[in-house]
C-alpha cells in the first residue's frame, strides 16, 4: 500500500499533475524521503502559484518542512536561472559551490537531495561529471537520477551515452513512467515526431493524460508542420490549466504559451499572438522564450 502511495505521487509529478501529488499527500500518511521530495516541489509550485483550486487542509510533518525548505533555498532558484547563458567553467564552479554549501546544511539522512539538485543543475549546463559523483543505492532517488544523466547526455547530442542510460532505466523498471518519458525525449531529440507521438499515446494509455503529454504532442505536430492541429490542441491545454485553473507544473503552463505564440505567428493570429505575450508576461517576466522571442522582433524593428 505504502509503495503504491509513492508510485501514484511519482505518475502525477513527472506529468505535471501538481493538484495530485497534493490531494494524495492530503489523503496519506506515509513516510519517505523520497514521497516528501516529490511533495515538496507540489508545495513550493502551490505557494508561488496559488491555484484556487487547491486547498491544503493537511499540516506537513517536520521532515516534510525541513526537505521544503532546503529544495525553496536551492533548487527552486537553481530551476528559475536554468536557461542562462555560462561557460562550462563557470556552470562546474556553480554546482562546485552549491555542492560545498549542501554538504555544509543537509543533515546527513538527507544527503541523497544533494544528488538529485546538482543533477538539475547539470541538465541544465549539460556538465554530467558533477551530478553523478557518489554512490547511491538503487531506489527511487537513483531511478530519478539515471533519468536526469539520460537528459544531460540528450542534451549534450551524446546520443549513444542517453541510449545506454535509457537501457539502464528500463533494466531498472520497464513500466515506469520516467522510462516512458525518455523514450519520447529520445524520439524526438532524434528527429522521429511520429514516433515520439505514438510514444505519448501508449503513456497516456498506460498513465494517463496531462497537461505535459499534451504539450509534447504539439511539439510533435509542430515538427510535422500540422501547425492548425498543433493551434488547437495548444488552446484546448490553455484553457485546461490556465482558464480552469487545473494546477499544473509552471514549466508546463510556460511552455503552452510560448508554443501557441509561435504557432499563431506561423498562422498569422496577430490578435490572439499579443493576448498570449500578455498572459505570458504576468505569469513570468523572465520567462527565457519570452526574452529570445523580444530580442527577435527588436531586430527585426531595427532592421526595418
Amino acid at each position: 500500500m505504502e509503495q503504491q502511495i509513492l508510485l501514484q505521487a511519482k505518475i502525477a509529478f513527472f506529468l505535471g499533475n501538481f493538484n495530485k501529488v497534493l490531494e494524495i499527500w492530503q489523503q496519506n500518511d506515509y513516510d519517505d524521503d523520497y514521497y516528501y521530495f516529490l511533495v515538496s516541489r507540489a508545495l513550493i509550485a502551490a505557494r508561488e502559484l496559488k491555484p484556487k483550486t487547491i486547498r491544503l487542509t493537511k499540516k506537513p510533518s517536520s521532515k516534510l518542512l525541513e526537505i521544503t525548505d532546503i529544495v525553496s533555498r536551492f533548487m527552486g532558484p537553481l530551476i528559475e536561472q536554468q536557461k542562462s547563458e555560462t561557460t562550462i567553467d563557470e556552470d562546474r564552479k556553480q554546482i562546485e559551490d552549491v555542492l560545498k554549501k549542501l554538504k555544509d546544511i543537509i543533515p546527513q539522512q538527507n544527503q541523497k537531495i544533494i544528488q538529485i539538485i546538482c543533477a538539475y543543475m547539470s541538465v541544465n549546463s549539460c556538465e554530467a561529471q558533477y551530478a553523478l559523483q557518489l554512490e547511491m543505492p538503487k531506489d527511487a532517488f537513483q531511478q530519478e537520477l539515471l533519468y536526469l544523466q539520460f537528459m544531460i547526455y540528450l542534451r549534450g547530442r551524446r546520443f549513444d551515452l542517453a541510449e545506454s542510460t535509457l537501457l539502464d532505466l528500463r533494466r531498472f523498471d520497464d513500466e515506469d513512467i520516467l522510462t516512458y518519458l525518455a523514450q519520447i525525449y529520445l524520439n524526438l531529440y532524434n528527429g522521429q515526431p511520429e514516433q515520439a507521438y505514438k510514444s505519448i499515446q501508449e503513456t497516456k494509455d498506460r498513465f494517463g493524460d496531462s497537461s505535459k503529454l499534451m504539450n509534447l504532442m504539439i511539439t510533435c505536430l509542430i515538427h510535422q508542420n500540422k501547425f492548425e492541429e498543433a493551434f488547437e490542441l495548444g488552446q484546448k491545454v490553455k484553457t485546461l490549466i490556465i482558464d480552469n485553473e487545473q494546477f499544473s507544473d509552471r514549466q508546463e503552463i510556460e511552455i503552452c504559451l510560448s508554443n501557441l505564440i509561435v504557432l499563431s505567428e506561423l498562422l498569422n493570429k496577430q490578435q490572439q499572438k499579443e493576448e498570449y505575450i500578455q498572459v505570458l508576461e504576468q505569469i513570468n517576466k523572465s520567462c527565457h522564450f519570452l526574452k529570445r522571442y523580444q530580442e527577435k522582433v527588436k531586430k527585426i524593428e531595427q532592421l526595418s
